[in-house]
Protein backbone atom coordinates (compact mmCIF):
# COMPACT_ATOMS: atom_id res chain seq x y z
CA UNK A 1 0.00 0.00 0.00
CA UNK A 2 1.98 3.20 -1.19
CA UNK A 3 -0.79 6.00 -1.46
CA UNK A 4 0.16 9.49 -1.12
CA UNK A 5 0.69 10.29 2.97
CA UNK A 6 -2.54 12.87 4.24
CA UNK A 7 -3.33 14.83 6.82
CA UNK A 8 -6.50 13.35 8.67
CA UNK A 9 -8.78 14.52 11.21
CA UNK A 10 -10.79 11.58 13.06
CA UNK A 11 -14.41 11.60 15.12
CA UNK A 12 -15.05 8.20 16.60
CA UNK A 13 -16.58 8.20 19.96
CA UNK A 14 -15.66 4.74 21.56
CA UNK A 15 -11.54 5.66 22.63
CA UNK A 16 -10.22 1.96 21.65
CA UNK A 17 -11.56 2.46 18.35
CA UNK A 18 -10.26 5.76 17.92
CA UNK A 19 -6.64 4.60 19.41
CA UNK A 20 -7.42 1.53 16.63
CA UNK A 21 -8.07 3.86 14.02
CA UNK A 22 -5.19 6.33 14.94
CA UNK A 23 -3.01 3.50 14.38
CA UNK A 24 -4.33 1.87 11.78
CA UNK A 25 -3.74 5.38 9.62
CA UNK A 26 -0.38 6.44 11.17
CA UNK A 27 0.41 2.66 9.99
CA UNK A 28 -0.39 3.31 6.46
CA UNK A 29 1.71 6.63 6.76
CA UNK A 30 -0.67 9.10 7.72
CA UNK A 31 -0.95 11.92 9.91
CA UNK A 32 -3.69 12.03 12.48
CA UNK A 33 -3.87 16.28 13.42
CA UNK A 34 -6.87 15.91 16.08
CA UNK A 35 -9.22 13.03 17.22
CA UNK A 36 -12.98 14.63 18.07
CA UNK A 37 -15.07 12.64 20.58
CA UNK A 38 -18.69 13.60 19.26
CA UNK A 39 -20.04 15.24 16.16
CA UNK A 40 -20.01 18.87 17.80
CA UNK A 41 -16.42 18.48 18.13
CA UNK A 42 -15.68 16.97 14.74
CA UNK A 43 -17.71 19.74 12.82
CA UNK A 44 -15.23 22.37 15.25
CA UNK A 45 -11.78 20.71 14.08
CA UNK A 46 -12.72 20.23 10.55
CA UNK A 47 -13.43 24.19 10.48
CA UNK A 48 -10.16 24.94 12.50
CA UNK A 49 -7.69 22.50 11.42
CA UNK A 50 -6.76 21.88 7.54
CA UNK A 51 -6.50 18.56 6.53
CA UNK A 52 -7.18 16.23 3.47
CA UNK A 53 -9.46 14.19 5.08
CA UNK A 54 -11.67 14.06 7.73
CA UNK A 55 -12.73 9.86 8.63
CA UNK A 56 -16.23 10.35 10.92
CA UNK A 57 -17.66 7.68 12.62
CA UNK A 58 -21.52 7.88 11.93
CA UNK A 59 -23.11 7.02 15.10
CA UNK A 60 -21.71 9.60 17.65
CA UNK A 61 -23.26 12.14 20.14
CA UNK A 62 -24.24 14.96 19.72
CA UNK A 63 -24.35 15.03 16.00
CA UNK A 64 -24.16 12.16 13.53
CA UNK A 65 -21.08 12.13 11.08
CA UNK A 66 -22.87 12.64 8.49
CA UNK A 67 -24.53 15.83 10.43
CA UNK A 68 -21.23 17.02 11.36
CA UNK A 69 -19.91 16.82 7.54
CA UNK A 70 -22.67 18.50 6.45
CA UNK A 71 -22.85 21.54 8.76
CA UNK A 72 -19.14 22.16 7.98
CA UNK A 73 -18.75 21.32 4.36
CA UNK A 74 -19.66 24.57 2.81
CA UNK A 75 -17.45 26.44 4.61
CA UNK A 76 -14.53 24.13 5.41
CA UNK A 77 -14.22 21.79 2.21
CA UNK A 78 -12.91 18.79 3.47
CA UNK A 79 -13.63 15.65 2.35
CA UNK A 80 -15.36 13.03 4.65
CA UNK A 81 -14.85 9.11 4.78
CA UNK A 82 -17.72 8.13 6.75
CA UNK A 83 -17.58 4.68 8.75
CA UNK A 84 -20.38 2.90 9.54
CA UNK A 85 -20.97 -0.40 11.41
CA UNK A 86 -25.16 -0.22 10.02
CA UNK A 87 -26.12 -2.09 7.00
CA UNK A 88 -26.57 -0.41 3.99
CA UNK A 89 -30.23 -0.47 4.73
CA UNK A 90 -30.43 1.61 7.37
CA UNK A 91 -28.08 4.58 5.35
CA UNK A 92 -29.44 7.71 4.36
CA UNK A 93 -29.58 7.12 0.12
CA UNK A 94 -28.51 8.84 -1.35
CA UNK A 95 -25.37 9.45 0.73
CA UNK A 96 -24.45 13.85 0.69
CA UNK A 97 -21.98 14.13 -1.63
CA UNK A 98 -20.21 16.10 -1.13
CA UNK A 99 -19.01 15.99 1.93
CA UNK A 100 -19.32 12.37 2.26
CA UNK A 101 -16.71 10.53 -0.72
CA UNK A 102 -17.00 7.19 0.56
CA UNK A 103 -18.31 4.74 2.71
CA UNK A 104 -16.61 1.96 5.20
CA UNK A 105 -18.14 -0.74 7.39
CA UNK A 106 -17.04 -1.57 10.55
CA UNK A 107 -15.23 -3.47 11.51
CA UNK A 108 -11.97 -1.62 9.65
CA UNK A 109 -9.07 -3.10 8.81
CA UNK A 110 -6.03 -1.97 7.02
CA UNK A 111 -7.15 -2.75 3.50
CA UNK A 112 -10.51 -1.24 4.14
CA UNK A 113 -9.29 1.88 5.27
CA UNK A 114 -7.01 2.35 2.62
CA UNK A 115 -8.98 1.29 0.07
CA UNK A 116 -11.47 3.71 1.88
CA UNK A 117 -9.11 6.94 2.03
CA UNK A 118 -7.85 6.82 -1.44
CA UNK A 119 -11.53 6.20 -2.74
CA UNK A 120 -12.51 9.71 -0.80
CA UNK A 121 -9.54 11.44 -1.78
CA UNK A 122 -9.74 10.43 -5.72
CA UNK A 123 -13.33 11.09 -6.01
CA UNK A 124 -12.92 14.57 -4.05
CA UNK A 125 -10.23 15.56 -6.02
CA UNK A 126 -12.40 15.02 -8.75
CA UNK A 127 -15.53 16.87 -7.77
CA UNK A 128 -12.86 19.76 -6.80
CA UNK A 129 -11.81 19.94 -10.05
CA UNK A 130 -15.35 19.50 -12.06
CA UNK A 131 -16.59 22.33 -9.75
CA UNK A 132 -13.83 24.77 -10.25
CA UNK A 133 -12.85 24.71 -6.41
CA UNK A 134 -9.50 24.20 -6.36
CA UNK A 135 -8.73 27.56 -5.60
CA UNK A 136 -11.34 28.16 -3.26
CA UNK A 137 -9.95 24.59 -1.58
CA UNK A 138 -6.11 26.95 -1.10
CA UNK A 139 -7.99 30.09 0.47
CA UNK A 140 -9.76 27.98 2.87
CA UNK A 141 -6.36 25.50 4.20
CA UNK A 142 -4.80 28.56 4.19
CA UNK A 143 -7.41 30.32 6.63
CA UNK A 144 -7.77 26.79 8.85
CA UNK A 145 -4.00 27.17 9.28
CA UNK A 146 -4.02 30.20 10.67
CA UNK A 147 -6.95 29.65 13.24
CA UNK A 148 -4.70 25.72 13.91
CA UNK A 149 -1.54 28.16 14.70
CA UNK A 150 -3.26 29.90 17.34
CA UNK A 151 -5.09 26.78 18.80
CA UNK A 152 -1.91 25.52 19.12
CA UNK A 153 -0.83 28.89 20.60
CA UNK A 154 -4.27 28.66 23.26
CA UNK A 155 -4.43 25.08 23.44
CA UNK A 156 -3.34 21.84 22.20
CA UNK A 157 -5.14 21.37 19.22
CA UNK A 158 -7.97 19.09 20.01
CA UNK A 159 -11.99 18.94 19.75
CA UNK A 160 -12.68 20.55 22.35
CA UNK A 161 -10.06 23.37 22.34
CA UNK A 162 -11.49 24.07 19.11
CA UNK A 163 -15.28 24.24 19.89
CA UNK A 164 -14.23 26.60 22.81
CA UNK A 165 -12.24 28.51 20.35
CA UNK A 166 -15.23 28.96 17.56
CA UNK A 167 -17.52 29.94 20.71
CA UNK A 168 -15.40 32.51 21.50
CA UNK A 169 -15.24 33.93 17.51
CA UNK A 170 -18.94 33.86 18.29
CA UNK A 171 -19.24 35.54 21.58
CA UNK A 172 -16.45 38.50 20.21
CA UNK A 173 -18.53 38.66 16.97
CA UNK A 174 -15.33 37.79 14.94
CA UNK A 175 -14.55 35.46 12.03
CA UNK A 176 -12.69 32.79 13.60
CA UNK A 177 -9.83 33.92 11.31
CA UNK A 178 -9.71 37.07 12.40
CA UNK A 179 -9.69 36.11 16.09
CA UNK A 180 -7.00 33.51 15.06
CA UNK A 181 -4.89 36.64 13.75
CA UNK A 182 -5.77 38.89 17.29
CA UNK A 183 -4.36 35.52 18.86
CA UNK A 184 -1.12 35.22 16.94
CA UNK A 185 -0.83 39.25 16.70
CA UNK A 186 -0.99 39.51 20.48
CA UNK A 187 1.37 36.56 21.31
CA UNK A 188 3.62 37.70 19.24
CA UNK A 189 4.25 41.35 20.84
CA UNK A 190 4.09 39.48 24.16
Amino acid sequence: MNGESAVLLIAEDEPLASMALRAQAEALGHTVAAIARDGIEAAALVLCVPADLAIFDMKMPRLTGIEAAATTFPDALTPVLLLTGFGAADLPDPLPEPPVFALVTKPIGLQELYAGIERARARFRDWARDHDRLDDIRQVRDRQAEIARALDRLDRISGPAATRFLNRARDERLAPVELARRILHDVTRA
